[in-house]
């Protein structure tokens, strides 16, 4: 449940950001044609909205798999690198071409025991025949 909440918090943030967002650019245009200058707080919270939105955002993006987990800082890694940092992958596959799958628990990762009977706690790694890091996702224990 802890997992859920995070996303839940982070898109309601969102949303506010958005909705402050789109209520200061209606009050500008109201105000440009009522009057020439803009006040600053306007363009002030304005600029805010959009820089937190844009944090939001990104934030959203690069942690799909695990709200704890930065999937950029495995996409497009060399699983050779990732297995040296954090030496022992639960399960391990290598097909012939050279191409493969890799599990790590999150608890590895993360460093917190966070498993909880509804939460994932597998972090995949798929990689390809050159064992750069191509797909990440989560999902329930192996075997479970």
């Amino acid at each position: 449940m802890e997992i859920i909440n995070i996303y839940l918090v982070v898109c309601a943030l969102l949303a506010a950001i958005s909705i402050s967002v789109i209520t200061l650019i209606i009050l500008i245009a109201l105000k440009m044609k009522k009057h020439k200058n803009v006040g600053t707080a306007l363009r002030i919270g304005t600029v805010a909205g959009i820089v937190l939105g844009c944090i939001v955002t990104i934030w959203l993006c690069s942690h799909k798999s695990y709200p704890l987990i930065n999937d950029w800082a495995f996409l497009g890694k060399d699983i050779n690198d990732i297995e040296q940092k954090y030496k022992i992958f639960e399960q391990y596959v290598m097909r012939e071409d050279g191409s493969g799958y890799a599990v790590l628990m999150t608890e590895q990762i993360t460093g917190k025991d966070m498993y909880d009977s509804g939460d994932y706690s597998c972090y995949n790694m798929e990689f390809d025949k050159n064992g750069k890091i191509v797909k990440v996702y989560c999902s329930g224990p192996i075997g479970g």
